[in-house]
């Protein structure tokens, strides 16, 4: 017999179950968990402590506080996902699929792109990380961020300066070394 908890919390005031509560936003919080700790088994690890987190404590969720229900979850994804980091536990690159209607050559440099913008991401400190992905790749805002990661609004900015300052770094020395190898294969030839 499968047990259903009601909480108090729908817009016309009745209950609703938290399955119905979380299910829209399982995709977005396995997302974030394994773009944080880059590891498969880990981010899933990450949103089912989450899920068992939020189901026991919903009671304390408040929407007159201004906080939606989907930042209030991912705060505690994002902070399941970060103690897994802190745990030191192996990472996996992640990739996106190739979009099949992109021409071929513009398709691979645009991998090419994403890649090493990826790979910048990966070699930040969680807390820079974490502020790209639930900046860029959730789309939350600023504030959502500062209240999910309880810090201030410009500590999010900062980070998300200080990361993208990071990711152009990165980019930049990679460009810098293609040269130098193209001019290195030309002066050999």
């Amino acid at each position: 017999m499968k047990e259903s908890r009601h909480f108090p919390i729908s817009k016309e005031g009745g209950s609703v179950d938290f399955e119905t509560l979380v299910q829209p936003h399982l995709t977005s919080a396995f997302r974030v968990a394994f773009l944080i700790v880059h590891d498969y088994h880990l981010a899933q690890d990450a949103v089912q402590e989450a899920l068992w987190e939020a189901y026991q404590s919903l009671y304390r969720y408040d929407k007159r506080k201004g906080t939606s229900f989907r930042a209030w979850f991912m705060k505690i994804v994002t902070h399941r996902a970060l103690n897994m980091v802190r745990r030191k536990k192996k990472t996996e690159e992640y990739m996106d699929s190739i979009d099949p209607g992109q021409n071929p050559l513009e398709s691979i440099l645009q991998k090419e792109k994403e890649q090493q913008i990826w790979r910048a991401i990966q070699l930040m400190t969680p807390k820079h990380r974490s502020v790209v992905i639930l900046y860029y790749y959730e789309e939350f805002s600023i504030a959502e961020i500062a209240k999910i990661l309880g810090v201030f609004e410009g500590t999010v900015k900062s980070r998300l300066h200080k990361a993208r300052k990071l990711i152009a770094e990165k980019i930049q020395v990679k460009k810098e070394t293609q040269v130098i190898t193209e001019i290195g294969v030309i002066m050999h030839d």
